[in-house]
């Protein structure tokens, strides 16, 4: 499967340019991954604008927001909230599931979605905030709160990933602090 290139990046980015700026840090870093994996299948939960697979399967939630959906969606597209389980998806369908900056917000939901990435995908990667300082206020999401690897581990019932990434803070405007990747294979 075909990854997204850094030109497709900026022009795919282009409707939203400031949120996406100095994102490319960590989608260049999951795409390199995605590289060494080499899918069949790929589903995306909620990938806003684009998907980093090109034409990979897409999981989002009925109700639009102002991130949107990709424009292009040439693949299936399940139209699910991944808050309700199970998942419209079958068992081991997918080869590598990808949820970037977008598992937080499954608030209290988080485990229960991880058990599904583990029936639908042999692998998966997930991209977080990593310990961010965002109190509930008007201008956080408290779900990003201090978001750790003990978090996640909460989350993923103590399986460990194969792999922790960090990713350096990319800009005032663009974070509130480091991204940290996970890399999980089920398909041991």
């Amino acid at each position: 499967m075909e990854c997204i290139t850094y030109a497709d990046f900026c022009e795919l980015s282009k409707p939203h340019e400031e949120y996406y700026r100095g994102r490319w840090a960590y989608f260049s870093e999951v795409i390199g991954l995605v590289n060494e994996l080499k899918p069949s299948s790929v589903l995306e939960l909620g990938p806003s604008l684009f998907t980093i697979v090109k034409n990979s399967d897409i999981m989002h939630k009925p109700e639009l927001d102002r991130w949107g959906i990709p424009s292009d969606i040439q693949s299936t597209a399940y139209v699910h909230d991944a808050t309700e389980f199970p998942w419209p998806v079958h068992d081991q369908q997918y080869d590598l599931f990808i949820a970037l900056q977008v598992f937080e917000h499954l608030v209290d939901k988080q485990a229960e979605a991880f058990q599904e990435v583990k029936r639908i995908a042999k692998s998966a990667i997930l991209s977080l905030p990593y310990k961010w300082n965002c109190p509930v206020d008007n201008a956080n999401y408290p779900e990003h709160h201090m978001v750790d690897e003990d978090t996640i581990l909460g989350w993923t019932n103590g399986e460990k990933p194969d792999q922790w990434i960090y990713i350096e803070r990319t800009g005032e405007s663009v974070s509130k602090g480091e991204r940290i990747i996970g890399i999980w294979n089920f398909d041991k």
